[in-house]
């Protein structure tokens, strides 16, 4: 199977020259965690920008300073197993697609490539992909303080524990970035953050909270995390196999379950990219 074959094609993009206020409003309009930025009025792929690029400079208005320039990225006609590699090795949640001289045609992500996978062909187990050496964080936790931790860690969600020590829910920086807003010149789009998410998503929007943007510093609002996190969280245990944990993946469009055991106590965090894994070596196949 060929990266032709699954990825999408129902782009959303920027251009360079341009500003992270147009970048910002294009995320939201698109419920997208990041864009492929292409070369003003071309096809040809120049970057991609991200929400963590726009966290980590908050100050800067213009992409081309605050873009990555020398993206990974994937020709169309590649084996599927080479993108599942690829986001596997740079732990990257979107791989541009592109044809002759670069010009983007396509974007790939984890979810994809679980899409394509049968669902029945990999014997393996959660326990060997999930990671326990993660950061969860309590409900009462502030807001700011959640978003400080999100960038301290480089953890893209964590899991949220209640009184009892439990898993009540999930917090991420797509959620941070609903509600961030901005100190000074602040705008608001007309549009709501819930609908469906598409390939740059880490995890969807669930309410209709809007965005407000703007080219300054963001903020966050000092609230607790309970109020914001995804309560329905689903989980899975140490025992349950690949299979099951990727359909449960791709049928709620998230990227993140975290792994609990029989009294929904934290044992750890599995993602889509570690599911990668199951495309080559690392993962039985079943005979």
């Amino acid at each position: 199977m060929l990266v032709s074959d699954v990825m999408s094609t129902d782009l959303v993009f920027g251009y360079v020259p341009g500003t992270v206020k147009e970048a910002l409003k294009i995320l939201a309009e698109n419920n997208v965690s990041g864009i492929p930025l292409l070369q003003k009025d071309t096809k040809k792929l120049m970057g991609v920008v991200t929400r963590n690029d726009i966290f980590a400079n908050p100050n800067e208005t213009h992409l081309a300073l605050i873009m990555t320039d020398d993206p990974v990225l994937i020709q169309k006609d590649r084996p599927l197993i080479e993108a599942a590699r690829l986001l596997y090795e740079h732990k990257i949640h979107g791989l541009p697609v592109v044809g002759s001289r670069k010009n983007l045609v396509g974007v790939i992500s984890p979810a994809d490539i679980l899409r394509a996978l049968p669902k029945e062909e990999y014997d393996d187990v959660v326990e060997n992909y999930f990671h326990s050496s993660l950061v969860p964080t309590y409900k009462e936790v502030p807001l700011n303080v959640v978003m400080e931790i999100i960038s301290v860690t480089k953890q893209t969600v964590l899991p949220v524990l209640d009184d009892d020590r439990k898993v009540c829910g999930v917090i991420g920086e797509g959620d941070l970035f609903k509600l961030s807003h901005i100190r000074e010149s602040v705008a608001e789009t007309g549009m709501g953050m819930g609908g469906d998410e598409d390939a740059w998503t880490w995890e969807g929007i669930r309410d209709t909270m809007r965005l407000h943007y703007s080219t300054s510093e963001v903020d966050i609002p000092k609230v607790p995390v309970s109020q914001v996190m995804v309560s329905d969280v689903i989980t899975a245990f140490v025992k349950d196999p690949i299979s099951e944990v990727a359909q449960k993946m791709y049928k709620n469009n998230i990227s993140h379950i975290p792994v609990v055991d029989s009294d929904k106590h934290l044992k750890g965090i599995v993602s889509d990219i570690d599911l990668m894994a199951c495309m080559f070596h690392e993962c039985k196949k079943k005979p």
